[in-house]
Formats: C-alpha cells, structure tokens, sequence
C-alpha cells in the first residue's frame, strides 16, 4: 500500500469518530457490500456459498455463518489468490526461518492454537495490516498515554517493550514481532518478546535485565509476574501494561495494577480479528466497527440484544481480502453495554468472557511451589504431533489429568507416549519434578459447574493446596 492510501486510512479513522454512530454505521455498510462481493467474485469457496445470495445485502443476517473447520477444510477454495494453496503455505510454515517472513512478499501468515481442536492457518495482505496498525494508533495509543509523564517515561526508556508469550513459531504476537525486526533491525534492541513457556525465574531474570518500559501478554502472565515484584524477584517499573490473549477481569487488573504501580490496559481480538477492539480511558472495549461487525448470537446464531451474555460471536473482518472472514463464529461469550460509555466514543462497547483457564500450581522437591501458566501448558499439549484436542486438568497436589483426543485412534498409544514425555519435560524444567501425569479415559468435556469449556483448570481449592488469590 502506499503512503497515500495509508494517510487516507489515517485520516478516515480520525474523521469516522467525529461522524457519530450514523457515520460509523455508513462505512461499516459499505464496507461490508465491498467485502462480500470481493468474496464472492475472487473466493470459489464464497461464490458457491453465496450463490443465493442477493447481490444487494438489505442485513448481515442474509449471509450464511462459517466455521473454522469448514473453512481450514476448504482452504483452496477459501483464499482469494490463486497462487496461495495450503500444500505451499504449509511448506512455507516448516520452515523456522520463515518466521517474521512474508509468503510470497505478499501476506502475513500465522497460525492458531488448537484449543477447540481445529488449528487454523490465517493470512493477511498488506492493506489489511495498515487497517490494524492504524487502528493502534488512533484508538488505543491515545488512551494509554493520558498524561506527559508516561510519554516522558517512554522516551526516557527508549521505549523498551518486552511481551510474554507464547513464541517458537508461527503465532501472531511472534510473528508479528519478527517481522518488525526484519524490517527494522535497530528494534531488537528495544524490542523483546519472552516464551511464556519458560520458567519463571528466567522471565524474572530476563526482565530485570532488560527493564521494559511497556509489559504486555497473557493476563495469567502478568498475574504471575506480579506475585514476582511483590515478592522482590522482579524489579521493573513499567509504566504501562497491556493484557491480551485471555479474559482480564477487574480484580486481576487491580492486583496487577497495583503491583507494577501502572496502568493496565486490556485488548480483545484474535488472529482472525486483528485490532478488533480498542479500550478508552473508561476501561470498556470498544469495538471498532467501522472495520469489524461483532454479532452476539445464541446457540442457534440469532442475535442478543445488549445487556444480554451471548452464547457466541460471530466476527466479520471488512478489511482483510486475502482470506475473507466473514460472519466466522467465535467461541467467546460477550454482552454488549446496554448504556452510552461515558467517554462519549459513538462506537458501542462489550463485555468479554474468553479464555479463563487456571493457573496450576505443582510443589518443588525443594518445599517450594512452582506456578504454571494455562496458555503455556496448553501449548505445549497442543504442539505435540497427533493431538487433535486436550484437556488438562489438575485434581490433586502432585497430579495431572490429561483427556484427550487423537487423529487415528490407532496411534492412541503412541501419541500418548508422546504426549505424557513432552509434559513432564517441560514440568521438570520449571521445577514440578514430581507430577504423576494420568490419562483419563473420557474424552475433553465441558466444565461441570460453568457449562463452559475449559482448557486448563484446577479442582483444587485452598483448603486443598490450590494457588490462593494474589491478593492474600
């Protein structure tokens, strides 16, 4: 894209703001007949999908809903360019130096977790990437920085930023940050993203010697980095926290707040979705719906009016042409404010329940505990060759419950094997020497109290030897 392009989209976010609900309203419509009819015309996939489809859209609600799994099925079909087919994309994704790379000097490529059992490989052309960018920012850099004093830490601290997690592969915040420093090299020096799957004591030992001026990552990340600075091991003085990747409640931004002595700010997206929402001084989402359509659905994808938790969400992605994401469904669970945010933005806000899996804590031979966090747990799970899904649950001291499920059930055992080395390493390493690892022979299932579904949690309470709350 050039750099007219991109100062039109610059100046077309700041302007829609000023335009009101009704402006928003009008590019969200326009974008969506632009984007369906991109689909429809270039994505054999979509042109039979919507063969009975009006050519002029009087609702959403007139478009079929997809999924992760008809779409990955139909990948081929399902992209825009014909140059692009999976086999090539795949072979493109094997490669560890490719990392930060553009397929083709064209797209961004990334990959999801398989936490629902279905792992997606996602692209993203250029235009679509200086939609994201410029969404940052215009509606979420302004907010972070409030006041000169965080602006003059960031410049005192060449604007250090470290991120945790999950990195060694083709994830979007890896990726995205790879690319970075392939463009730029001078950011490695400013720059850092940290595995979440390393023990702790490194991330402290990392982060103490690099003093990030800007935290983000996972929110059970940064609640265990905070147990950290309260405690005296990690010493860094952020002045500003950014939480993505999973649900952040209020208590967990205080706790995490408090510890740093900064502002914690929140972020709900996904691959699919990038630069989704933005969060105002408030502390509400916003949904930047001039280049998204959010829909809260039920369980049988009809619409929920606000102030009502929706059974799901469907997304639609009006930027992004490589891949069109276009009433995709979203497994989280969101309400829409039914009242006006007082920071007065014409884009409407929601409440978001996602990921909420559990810290596990495991005893050290040492006497001590060691704290393990859901997302790296669940990925070290995920990665292992023939897993299709898996549950982990920990339900005494010194154990971990693993259900699983495989591609062939006749390589179960073999996987298995697999599965139950792969874990224990990675225990070991932060410490949890200890841990029985069992196999249970049920299959991953909702959680039996919230009727969600849950990747990582404990049965353990306090009384039992679970992680009490960080503020006790």
């Amino acid at each position: 894209m050039d750099r007219l392009t991109y100062f039109g989209t610059l100046c077309d976010a700041y302007r829609v703001a000023r335009h009101g609900q009704a402006g928003v309203a009008q590019r969200q419509q326009q974008r969506l007949q632009d984007i369906v009819a991109h689909a429809r015309a270039h994505s054999p996939y979509y042109g039979e999908l919507y063969r009975d489809v009006p050519e002029r859209l009087s609702g959403i609600q007139q478009l079929p809903v997809v999924t992760k799994a008809e779409l990955m099925d139909r990948f081929d079909d399902w992209v825009t360019d014909p140059s692009v087919t999976r086999a090539r994309v795949e072979a493109f994704l094997a490669d560890p130096g490719n990392v930060g790379r553009d397929f083709v000097g064209r797209y961004v490529v990334c990959t999801t977790s398989g936490a629902t059992g279905i792992p997606a490989i996602l692209l993203h052309d250029h235009t679509a990437l200086v939609v994201y960018n410029v969404l940052g920012y215009v509606r979420s850099l302004p907010a972070l920085l409030l006041s000169p004093g965080p602006v003059w830490a960031l410049l005192r601290g060449r604007g250090r930023l470290a991120a945790v997690f999950v990195t060694g592969g083709h994830f979007l915040g890896n990726t995205m940050m790879a690319r970075r420093i392939r463009k730029m090299p001078w950011r490695a020096r400013t720059q850092r993203i940290l595995s979440a799957l390393a023990p702790v004591a490194d991330l402290v030992s990392d982060l103490n010697a690099f003093q990030p001026v800007v935290l983000g990552g996972y929110p059970s990340a940064l609640e265990t980095l905070a147990r950290e600075q309260r405690a005296g091991r990690l010493h860094v003085r952020p002045v500003l926290i950014s939480a993505a990747g999973e649900t952040l409640s209020a208590a967990k931004r205080q706790l995490i707040g408090t510890a740093f002595g900064c502002r914690v700010s929140n972020y709900y997206g996904s691959s699919e979705a990038v630069g989704l929402t933005s969060e105002c001084a408030a502390h509400r989402l916003h949904v930047n719906s001039d280049w998204y359509v959010l829909e809260p659905v039920d369980e049988h994808d009809r619409p929920v009016p606000p102030g009502q938790i929706s059974d799901g969400v469907l997304v639609t992605n009006l930027a992004n042409r490589i891949q069109p994401i276009i009433r995709y469904q979203m497994g989280d669970r969101v309400t829409v404010d039914a009242d006006p945010c007082p920071c007065g933005s014409p884009f409407s806000s929601i409440q978001v329940v996602g990921r909420t899996d559990d810290i596990l804590t495991f005893p050290r031979p040492d006497g001590d505990k060691v704290h393990i966090l859901p997302l790296a747990v669940a990925t070290v799970a995920e990665e292992t060759p023939g897993v299709t899904s898996c549950q982990l649950i920990q339900r005494t001291l010194s154990s971990l419950t693993v259900r699983l499920c495989v591609e062939s059930p006749d390589d179960e055992e073999v996987v298995w094997a697999e599965l139950r080395n792969r874990l224990a390493a990675f225990l070991s390493a932060h410490g949890a020497t200890t841990v029985m690892i069992e196999k249970a022979d049920e299959p991953p299932a909702l959680h039996p109290h919230s009727g969600k579904f849950r990747q990582v949690y404990s049965e353990l309470t306090p009384e039992r030897g679970g992680r009490p709350p960080l503020s006790t």
